[in-house]
């Protein structure tokens, strides 16, 4: 990939970019601190809009306590909508598939910004071995993977085995050389700057989903093409998500991350990993391989979920050529052309900007008229009860109490006994349901409130049954979920 550093591009990269605008901001001690202590370093994908205004509420008050009160003198609500991304701020503001409360995450390219901060600070132990030998691991992988010869890949794969059994040999000896403290230490750093990147990237390949969309958006709305041709770009365009480079290595990740045998045995080798006096050391300043794994299932989850979503939306965007509707499309149609004309930023990084529309609502009429308060009358004359109530409680005493705990405990005792994961399915097999669809449900909510432990799959579906009586069975059609431990 070659860079572009000429003058031209940096006199306009240093007006455009988001980073170098962070960096410059007046407020970039604020910006910078609470942005990394809510999303970097707790690794939060995204955090609802009334939260991060409570959060920033706080944050603003320890600032204040150093500092005074005239430091900062506006309210969290109002720096919080100054940081938005529609109005050329940090982050994207949006209102997710399954909630009407709008989220906020960080743009990938603030996210950049504060890993190289951290980055500035240096570390007090850098290792240059590990990374040479991953270097010369990875040569070899391509040679052996690109070469078209069978006779040199033969070649290549006999000395790995030679290799590998003079390894064994040697164990078998007694005379294997493990690694010493140093050289674990640095491949431990190693590990843990490439997860850090690794999941840092996930908001950029998001981004660049959405990017797809946008771009094929634009090229349909601005085609003004027949009915014909609108199907020709309905199969072109209907898999462009899936079918980008990043769209196949994200699969492929996904598909590798879900693996029961690569799941567990990531989990199993992290676990001994940071039980080794070296990986305490380590992780008494970072604590992100404890939590690897859900870590990464989580960024996955939600960038596939991102994808999926977009997918959907971009297919229906499509197949909406309706004869019925054509006139108003076509209006909608020559609206977006325009928009697309006039979008804020350009590749190019030479932008402009549009003046905002703004209406005020006068909501006099939507009041109700004044009515005069009434005297309220109380009645001091009391009856007397009588002995024994008419009241039936059989109905009352009927209903059935779900004990929360004990199905959260039923779930564990699944996830211990299945290597750390099991579907909701299952647990159901090894308890079977005792209040039918109220039980149920209670496990689904359990589900959505930790979605730490749980992941829900809406793609896929399980089937569920239970027996009420004697010969008669019912059967619900749920989400796929999963319970899964966290190491």
């Amino acid at each position: 990939m070659a860079y572009d550093l000429s003058f031209d591009f940096l006199e306009q990269f240093k007006e455009q970019s988001l980073a170098l605008k962070l960096l410059r901001s007046q407020h970039f001690s604020l910006i910078s601190s609470f942005l990394h202590q809510v999303f970097v370093f707790p690794n939060r994908r995204s955090i609802p809009y009334q939260e991060l205004i409570g959060l920033l509420e706080q944050h603003l008050r320890d600032v204040k306590e150093t500092y005074g009160d005239d430091k900062f003198p506006k309210n969290a609500r109002s720096y919080l909508d100054d940081w938005i991304n529609n109005k050329g701020g940090y982050l994207r503001k949006y209102l997710s598939q399954d909630s009407d409360e709008p989220e906020c995450d960080l743009l990938p390219e603030v996210e950049k910004a504060l890993r190289w901060i951290e980055d500035l600070q240096g570390r007090q132990f850098v290792g240059t071995e590990s990374r040479l030998k991953l270097l010369l691991d990875m040569i070899g992988e391509l040679v052996e993977g690109a070469s078209e010869d069978p006779l040199q890949k033969l070649q290549q794969l006999k000395m790995r085995k030679a290799e590998i059994e003079q390894s064994i040999v040697a164990v078998e000896q007694g005379q294997d050389q493990n690694l010493s403290n140093t050289q674990i230490r640095e491949r431990l750093y190693l590990l843990s700057d490439m997860s850090r990147q690794l999941l840092g990237d996930f908001r950029q390949v998001e981004a660049n989903f959405r990017l797809l969309d946008k771009e094929s958006r634009k090229t349909i709305s601005a085609g003004g093409l027949v009915k014909g041709e609108v199907l020709d770009k309905i199969f072109e365009h209907q898999d462009v998500i899936d079918d980008s480079d990043e769209g196949k290595s994200f699969s492929a990740f996904f598909e590798l991350l879900m693996t029961p045998q690569m799941r567990n045995g990531m989990r199993e080798n992290l676990q001994q990993l940071l039980q080794h006096e070296q990986g305490r050391e380590v992780i008494k300043n970072d604590r992100l391989l404890t939590h690897l794994y859900s870590w990464l299932l989580d960024a996955g989850a939600k960038v596939n979920s991102t994808r999926q979503q977009i997918t959907d939306q971009l297919r229906r965007y499509i197949q909406e050529q309706s004869q019925d509707n054509r006139r108003i499309l076509e209006i909608i149609r020559a609206f977006e052309i325009e928009a697309h004309r006039y979008q804020p930023y350009s590749d190019t990084l030479s932008g402009m900007t549009l003046p905002a529309l703004h209406c005020d609502i006068n909501p006099l009429l939507s009041r109700q008229l004044w009515q005069p308060k009434e005297d309220e009358q109380i009645d001091s004359i009391m009856e007397t009860a009588e002995a024994e109530p008419q009241v039936d409680f059989s109905q009352l005493q009927a209903l059935s109490h779900i004990n929360e705990a004990e199905l959260q405990r039923n779930i564990m005792q699944c996830m211990m006994d299945n290597q750390g994961q099991i579907t909701l399915a299952e647990v159901i097999a090894h308890y079977p349901l005792s209040y039918g669809l109220d039980e149920l449900l209670t496990y689904i909510k359990l589900a959505c409130e930790d979605a730490g432990v749980a992941h829900i799959d809406e793609n896929s579906k399980q089937q569920i049954s239970w027996a009420p009586e004697a010969g008669i069975t019912r059967k619900v059609t749920v989400p796929k979920i999963t319970f899964v431990r966290s190491i």
